[in-house]
């Protein structure tokens, strides 16, 4: 049985079922799904984009926002514009690190990843929501810690291990992830928060595409 649903062609034909019924079900949104993306309990807005292999369950993702190669999201909410990058891994769950004499999920998860299962109910949050805001930017081979959240315009270098909530348009890096600089002065930051650019229609980023390649242009009449 594992052989036959291991088997290229039965993998390409759950893909592509999967693949048709996300794209009846956003029909008009510009869904763009690569190859062998994995999808589950999703809900997309407009022009969202999922490369190949990449792994998403119980996520809702804002305008634009995209997940690189081969990067795992579980249980997120993700903003407009945001670029995860390539093997990503956010909200893979959590382990309890106190009270709990052991952390092997045996004793406190229902969910069946262990054998046997011995508990009547779930004895801990294994599965706390991650929120993601409008504008971030995740680097490659990031790993977020489930439930932190990231504000918005924020920055997460490439292998940075995030264990705690990250400030709105700040940049952190390292293991553990630690604040490295705003990106913005606090005018600066106030500026673009009070413009909310991230919800403006299409048109209107069109229109003002120049003022966003740098702050001094941007908000300035």
């Amino acid at each position: 049985m594992e052989i036959l649903f291991k088997n290229p062609i039965t993998l390409w034909l759950r893909w592509l079922l999967q693949w048709v019924s996300y794209k009846m079900r956003f029909s008009g949104k510009h869904l763009r799904m690569e190859y062998l993306t994995e999808v589950s309990q999703c809900t997309f807005s407009e022009y969202n984009t999922l490369y190949k292999y990449s792994r998403l369950r119980d996520v809702t993702m804002g305008r634009f926002s995209y997940v690189g190669r081969e990067t795992q999201v579980y249980h997120a909410r993700i903003g407009s514009f945001t670029s995860i990058g390539p093997q990503v891994l956010i909200g893979l769950g959590e382990h309890p690190a106190d009270g709990f004499v052991s952390t092997h999920p045996m004793f406190y998860s229902d969910r069946g990843q262990s054998n046997p299962v011995i508990v009547d109910k779930p004895l801990f949050d294994e599965m706390p929501i991650t929120e993601i805001g409008n504008d971030v930017w995740i680097g490659a081979r990031a790993v977020l810690r489930t439930g932190v959240k990231i504000g918005d315009g924020a920055i997460i270098a490439a292998g940075a291990v995030v264990v705690k909530d990250v400030e709105p348009f700040s940049i952190v890096g390292g293991v553990p992830a630690k604040h490295i600089r705003h990106r913005f002065s606090p005018e600066e930051i106030e500026r673009i928060r009070e413009s909310n650019w991230w919800n403006k229609d299409l048109e209107w980023l069109k229109q003002h595409r120049d003022s966003m390649t740098h702050i001094s242009r941007f908000g300035v009449k």
